[in-house]
């Protein structure tokens, strides 16, 4: 079988089809976020942050990273050139299902535990219930989800993350209207994540019906898959397993030792999650929004990877990754230094913006500006590691990530309060990031290119902002506020940024990697 090439047009239609979708949800959020905090407080906040963290914590256990493995497993079993794809997506559905009737019978019946020990509250409780009867149908639609990503049909899984957003946020602001920031509003949250999740699943569902129909009729072809057998599936499937536990057992960790670790500093169990509620669902947030491009592009990076380490040609193979890693670290550092340059020199403005009533929103994007490089390359980096078969090194290199950021909290936080839980970030992610790209350049067998990676960016996105700064004073948009200025400035340095450093699409680009052999 020939595998269809996508078009460079359709790669670059697709990127940015799924960077606006992704831009439009984290905005409303984010909407939400600032509404919710305006009406019951940034503690408020804080709770419903806890409720989702235990929603994903729940989930990846639930799950065990589906979407990732069946996405992988499908696109290989592509490029080795199968069309039936009946029994790797009989042995995924079956791991997903199995995993999640586990957890979620385990989570429900552990509900009253969960909710009136450790959350101390009965109404939360209710919520965890919610989220336990919501785990099959999560883990079986990010299982369908996972093929169609495998596939390349990224417009099915769009509709589906849009029919899950639509549901769930729709559930969340009448619950808000309703309830406040009451608890029925916390258990109004937890069936939003399950309306959201049975709605998208139906979808999934009804898709990947006619999907099958068509491939189960198909021929089987004689190309040997590590997952043609039971015991193949699981032995590829658990390196990718144990890499989800890992980043969510330790990152959930961290999240419930932050606002510990902040109620020891200041004696207030208020203004600790009054602190934890802002850096969850304004700061974090707003630092991640921009990182949408790179989420979309790393999702077209890691089948392109996996293809490329195929290769039986070594020459070959070398060729395709270190033209592909160029491409990729080019493209990342310059718009991951525009991104970090913009938060420095606006992030005062955006934190007024985004939360008036406390400056340390402002005060923090500015001191995270200089460590988001390292943030964004994070996920680029795990994509190439991804499709070059680098689970085992990722999921060590997360652990010793949370590892590093878990320590920095118990020792700074206690005593530097919020100034600890910044120390933490900055650790962990320069530590974690130059190891992986030691690691991408090793194997990809690439020089790294200090002036074109770093230099030249930085450079370039101070030549960006100076434009925006100066748009401002000559337009007088300080007189206007705060969000005239950032309008004013983010549109002009953008427009700058895109003329004159906008460069060759990365869809050209991996064009040109293809070409390669």
């Amino acid at each position: 079988m020939n595998v269809k090439i996508i078009s460079e047009k359709q790669i670059a239609k697709d990127a940015a089809k799924m960077t606006l979708l992704s831009l439009a949800m984290q905005t409303a959020g984010m909407i939400f976020n600032v509404k919710l905090s305006d009406m019951a407080g940034t503690s408020a906040v804080g709770l419903m942050s806890l409720i989702f963290s235990l929603f994903g914590f729940i989930m990846v256990l639930a799950n065990g990273n589906i979407l990732t493995s069946t996405g992988r497993f499908v696109s290989e079993a592509r490029g080795a050139g199968h069309e039936n794809f009946c029994t790797v997506m009989r042995y995924s559905l079956t791991f997903s299902l199995c995993l999640s009737l586990c957890f979620g019978l385990g989570a429900f019946l552990l509900s009253d535990f969960l909710g009136e020990t450790i959350l101390k509250s009965r109404q939360l409780s209710i919520s965890v219930r919610l989220i336990a009867v919501s785990l099959p149908f999560a883990s079986a639609g990010s299982c369908i989800k996972g093929y169609f990503h495998g596939i390349r049909q990224v417009s099915v899984p769009m509709r589906g993350d849009l029919i899950e957003f639509a549901a769930k946020w729709t559930v969340l602001f009448g619950g808000l209207i309703l309830f406040g920031g009451t608890e029925y509003f916390y258990t109004v949250a937890a069936a939003g994540i399950l309306g959201g999740e049975f709605i998208s699943f139906c979808y999934y569902g009804a898709k990947y019906l006619d999907e099958y129909k068509h491939f189960r009729v198909r021929p089987l072809c004689s190309a040997p898959l590590l997952t043609d057998t039971p015991k193949g599936y699981i032995r590829s499937t658990f390196p990718i397993l144990l890499s989800g536990y890992v980043q969510m057992l330790m990152s959930t960790a961290n999240e419930l030792l932050v606002p510990a670790a902040l109620l020891r500093y200041s004696k207030s169990t208020e203004e600790a999650l009054s602190c934890y509620g802002c850096f969850e669902a304004i700061i974090m947030p707003a630092v991640f929004f921009p990182s949408a491009v790179l989420t979309s592009l790393s999702g077209i990076i890691i089948p392109e990877a996996a293809l490329a380490n195929r290769c039986e040609d070594k020459e070959i193979r070398r060729c395709r990754l270190c033209r592909l890693t160029d491409s990729v670290f080019e493209k990342s550092f310059t718009y991951a230094f525009f991104i970090a340059a913009l938060f420095f020199f606006c992030g005062k403005w955006a934190g007024r913006v985004l939360c008036s009533s406390d400056a340390m929103v402002g005060d923090s994007l500015v001191i995270l500006a200089p460590v988001i490089p390292f943030i964004y390359l994070e996920i680029v980096l795990e994509g190439l590691l991804k499709g070059m078969g680098r689970q085992n090194f990722s999921t060590v290199n997360s652990l010793c990530e949370y590892a590093v950021r878990i320590a920095c909290v118990m020792i700074f936080v206690s005593k530097a309060g919020f100034g600890g839980v910044l120390i933490s970030y900055y650790a962990s992610n320069v530590i974690s990031n130059i190891a992986r790209i030691i690691v991408v350049c090793r194997e990809s067998e690439m020089r790294f290119d200090w002036l074109r990676y770093c230099i030249k960016p930085l450079a370039k996105g101070v030549i960006c902002c100076m434009a925006g700064l100066a748009a401002v004073r000559l337009t007088h948009a300080a007189h206007s506020g705060e969000l005239a200025c950032l309008i004013v400035f983010i549109m002009t340095a953008a427009a700058v940024f895109f003329i004159f450093f906008g460069g060759k699409p990365m869809g050209q680009r991996i064009k040109e990697l293809r070409e390669c052999a």
